[in-house]
């Protein structure tokens, strides 16, 4: 779909409209437009319903008309609960009266009758929730413009819902009462409006606290884009969870980037970077956007928890590391105050079992949980039972969270240590007070990571010229199938990568002339096009340093490939690592950083970062990777100088950046780090292909 940006008056008209005209009303019970009516007139909607149907017109009293023609107003948006077959000729008569939003709950399977509804719609200006959509809820304004039953007495609350499965939706909205939506959207197949302009909407609304995203696709990734850099500005989190996972490397990838980073390692890696979370299912997506939407933020990176059972805080502790969570280390003072009102043999840890025998418990529990709140090593607190209703000890407890929650401004929440505990009621009620509840001590535990990992990004690609040498070097190689190594080494010099001295040679002699003219030990390499993996092919012959052997490695590898020779200064002092760029056809270059040589098929770790960055946020990744442990000093090795693999990462980014019109797949594997530099000793560059 091209890119569009709808005016906000037709994004109002179509999720806050003044006037509804509702096409395929019906008296017919459990059917759509029977539903479709219930739900528009019993759901508070203060604005004016207006009703269509010829069946049902002639006696209802001025209440139905026969067509949308009939009208007295011209409605801001109508909705469409007709069959496939008169879709398009209904669409065709709200463009006519001007309305500026439409709704279609019929799937419209017809991909060409689709594209001729889009190209009607964004002709007129107007905006359109589906085909195929289940409607949407804009819970404030009291407006439920679905066939699909939801209860009507939801409250309101900051939370905004996008969801690409009308089923995602009505599970989030029918099943539990503890997260307070402000509008909730099944977008269907975003014909015209897609999920990135509900999000663009959604974060310029003054009631967003904080948004979640069921995707299977971004339709439009540029509006994506700009929509999650307006919410990182604000600070509005978003949770997406992104279903559907396929592999670059079935792209006829070259490179072990290519071959093993797929689409959802890029999707996930963009989503880091704008500031966002990824969720792994519906229970932490929905633990996630609670706590997000109780507003608070964590002043520390410690966690404490407040329990009822030894056993439980043993596994909240070993569920903390799983998700690289640190409790809190508690200052004496803080340990004093609880071990004021804790029974005699009781130990004061973090987490921590108050229970004991149970005598005062109430006094007990508000007093350590607003301790451990008020300890400044403390970011985010939990209070962690089996919670269910009508059992007079939770009641008890409860009273203690809610005395201890109105003491802090910092995050506290409720965990039922088992995800199907009877704990609705109780989350109903600690919603209202805004505290949430959270059904599950992994949910739980995954909602604290997004909390704490939570951050202001610095925007996203910050417009800034390509170097100089990149147009060049874009009409050098477009259209390329095979772009040699020693072209490759070119590319990075211009780009301030390091490279082995080198050159190219065409005979034994030249190839010991040259060798004569580095003055140190070389590496022979073919320079065979289309030999991307030299090392596998046998194709590389390294640590030559007399003129015998180079001649006789000359020898044998012109006897097994055809082309010229490598000849290149030999790089051997250091640690391996690899660099590699894939070229996403939807959101761009990412670079991945990773162990090199051997390892990087050994070791399944590696960093991802969206292009360009800066040598700091490389930094970062590399430091927060295990294998960073070869860099600074493991065991007694050598401190190598990771700042200069950082910059080396950096500099690769910004020419995938400048280059993403021409190249498809870099990959640098190894880069030798050493003591002061870092060097590029491979380079294996495929074009992108023209369509």
């Amino acid at each position: 779909m091209q890119d569009q940006s709808f005016p906000r008056s037709a994004m109002d008209a179509l999720l806050a409209p003044k006037s509804i005209a509702l096409v395929g009303v019906s008296d017919r019970p459990n059917s759509y437009g029977h539903a479709l009516d219930r739900m528009v007139s019993q759901g508070g909607f203060s604005g004016q319903i207006m009703r269509v149907n010829p069946r049902l017109a002639a006696g209802s009293q001025g209440r139905i008309v026969p067509s949308l023609g009939d009208l007295s107003d011209t409605p801001e948006h109508v909705v469409l609960s007709v069959a496939t077959a008169r879709v398009e000729a209904s669409v065709d008569d709200a463009l006519s009266l001007g309305t500026r939003a439409l709704t279609v709950f019929s799937e419209c399977p017809d991909a060409t009758m689709r594209d001729r509804i889009g190209t009607k719609v964004r002709a007129a200006g107007a905006v359109l929730c589906g085909p195929n959509s289940m409607g949407f809820h804009n819970l404030l304004l009291g407006l439920r413009v679905t066939p699909f039953p939801v209860p009507l007495d939801l409250k309101p609350g900051g939370i905004g819902l996008i969801a690409q499965s009308g089923s995602i939706l009505g599970a989030l909205m029918n099943n539990d009462r503890r997260l307070r939506f402000s509008q909730a959207i099944s977008t269907g197949s975003e014909t015209v409006t897609s999920a990135a302009d509900y999000l663009r909407w959604m974060v310029n609304r003054p009631e967003t606290r904080c948004i979640g995203l069921f995707l299977e696709t971004v339709r439009d990734p540029n509006a994506f884009i700009a929509a999650m850099e307006v919410a990182a500005s604000r600070d509005l989190p978003v949770v997406i969870l992104k279903v559907g996972r396929s592999a670059l490397g079935a792209r006829m990838a070259i490179s072990h980037t290519g071959a093993l980073v797929g689409d959802d390692d890029v999707f996930r890696a963009l989503v880091r970077r704008l500031g966002g979370h990824m969720a792994t299912s519906i229970d932490e997506m929905a633990a996630m956007l609670a706590l997000f939407e109780q507003g608070r933020r964590p002043t520390a990176s410690g966690i404490a928890s407040l329990h009822d059972s030894g056993g439980e805080r043993e596994l909240m502790a070993d569920m903390a590391e799983d998700h690289n969570l640190t409790y809190a280390a508690l200052s004496p003072d803080t340990k004093a105050e609880i071990r004021s009102v804790l029974e005699p043999g009781i130990s004061v840890d973090n987490p921590l079992d108050a229970w004991g025998t149970g005598q005062g418990a109430q006094k007990t529990y508000t007093r350590s949980l607003s301790a451990m709140m008020a300890d400044k090593e403390v970011g985010t607190g939990l209070y962690v039972l089996n919670w269910r209703a009508n059992y007079f000890l939770h009641d008890m407890h409860a009273r203690a969270l809610v005395d201890a929650f109105e003491k802090t401004d910092k995050p506290l929440a409720a965990v039922s240590s088992y995800s199907r505990s009877n704990d609705s009621a109780l989350a109903e009620h600690f919603a209202d007070l805004g505290i949430p509840l959270i059904s599950g001590m992994q949910n739980a535990m995954a909602a604290v990571r997004a909390l704490h990992e939570h951050r202001t990004v610095s925007p996203f690609r910050p417009p800034s010229a390509p170097l100089p040498c990149a147009d060049l070097w874009e009409q050098k190689l477009c259209c390329r199938e095979w772009i040699g190594e020693a072209e490759g080494y070119a590319l990075f010099n211009e780009y301030g990568i390091l490279c082995p001295a080198h050159d190219l040679a065409k005979s034994k002699e030249d190839a010991i002339e040259i060798a004569h003219g580095i003055g140190c030990a070389v590496v022979l390499k073919t320079a065979q096009p289309g030999v991307s993996h030299k090392s596998n092919n046998g194709g590389v012959v390294v640590d030559l340093s007399t003129t015998e052997a180079i001649a006789e490695a000359y020898d044998d590898l012109t006897a097994r490939f055809s082309g010229e020779v490598l000849v290149a200064e030999m790089v051997s002092s250091g640690s391996e690592w690899s660099l590699g760029v894939i070229n996403d056809p939807d959101f761009g270059p990412a670079v991945r950083i990773a162990p090199g040589g051997l390892l990087v098929d050994l070791l399944n770790e590696s960093a991802l970062l969206m292009a360009p960055f800066s040598s700091d946020e490389a930094r970062a990744a590399i430091n927060a990777l295990q294998a960073s442990k070869l860099l600074a000093g493991y065991r007694g090795r050598t401190v190598l100088n990771v700042q200069s693999l950082a910059q080396t990462a950096a500099c690769l980014s910004r020419l995938a950046w400048d280059m993403r019109d021409t190249l498809a797949e870099i990959e640098i594997n190894p880069v030798i780090v050493g003591t002061q530099t870092t060097i590029a000793v491979d380079a294996v560059i495929r074009a992108r292909q023209s369509s």
